[in-house]
C-alpha cells in the first residue's frame, strides 16, 4: 500500500510540473519576443542569433516562479539598461562610429572596459532589489538570469572577450552586492 501511495505522489509531481513547464512556455516566448524586438531596435538584426537563449533564460524563470521570477523581472530591467550602454563607453579606443565597421577593419577590444560597466550596472540592480531574508540567493539568481538574457542581446555585437567581460560584470555586480546585502541583513536581525 505504501508504495502505490509513493507512486502516487510522484505522478502528480510529475503531472504539476510537466503543467508548469507547459504554462510557462508561452509566457517565456512572449516575453522573449518583446526582448528580441528590442533587441533589434537596439542593437540590430544580430541579435536574433541569441534570442533562443534568452526564451530559455524565461522559460527557466517561469517554471521556478516565485522569488526567482520577481528578481528575473528586476534583472529584465537592469538589462534593459545594459542596453541601451552606447557602444563607446563599451569601446573606448574606438572611433565613434566603429561598431559597425566593415569586415576586415580593426577596432581594439576592451573586455575590462565592459566587465567594469557590466559590474557597475549589475551593483546598481542588486543594491535596488528587495532581498527576501530567507530567499535572497534566489532573487539573486532571478536577477542574474533576468539580466543575462537581455545583456546577451547586446554582446551579439560584441567580441567574444568583451561579452564575457560584460556579462560576467554583470553577474559579478549582482552577486557582490546581494552578499554584501545578506551579511548586512544578518547583522542587522542576529
Amino acid at each position: 500500500m505504501w508504495t502505490d501511495s509513493a507512486a502516487g505522489r510522484r505522478a502528480t509531481r510529475r503531472a504539476y510540473e510537466l503543467g508548469r513547464l507547459r504554462s510557462s512556455a508561452w509566457k517565456a516566448a512572449l516575453v522573449a519576443a518583446l526582448i528580441a524586438c528590442f533587441g533589434v531596435a537596439v542593437s540590430g538584426s544580430s541579435v536574433l542569433l541569441v534570442a533562443p537563449i534568452t526564451a530559455l533564460a524565461w522559460w527557466f524563470a517561469f517554471w521556478r516562479g516565485d522569488v526567482f521570477l520577481r528578481g528575473a523581472v528586476h534583472g529584465l530591467l537592469g538589462g534593459a539598461v545594459t542596453s541601451l550602454l552606447p557602444m563607446s563607453l563599451l569601446r573606448p579606443c574606438c572611433a565613434p562610429g566603429a561598431a559597425k565597421l566593415a569586415a576586415g577593419v580593426t577596432c581594439c577590444t576592451m573586455p575590462g572596459a565592459c566587465l567594469g560597466a557590466g559590474a557597475l550596472v549589475g551593483l546598481l540592480l542588486a543594491i535596488a532589489v528587495p532581498f527576501g531574508r530567507a530567499a535572497w540567493w534566489r532573487t539573486a539568481a532571478g536577477v542574474s538570469v533576468g539580466v543575462a538574457s537581455v545583456a546577451v542581446l547586446k554582446c551579439a555585437t560584441l567580441f567574444a572577450g568583451e561579452a564575457f567581460g560584460l556579462v560576467g560584470g554583470l553577474l559579478a555586480g549582482v552577486a557582490i552586492a546581494a552578499a554584501a546585502k545578506a551579511l548586512a541583513l544578518h547583522r542587522l536581525t542576529a
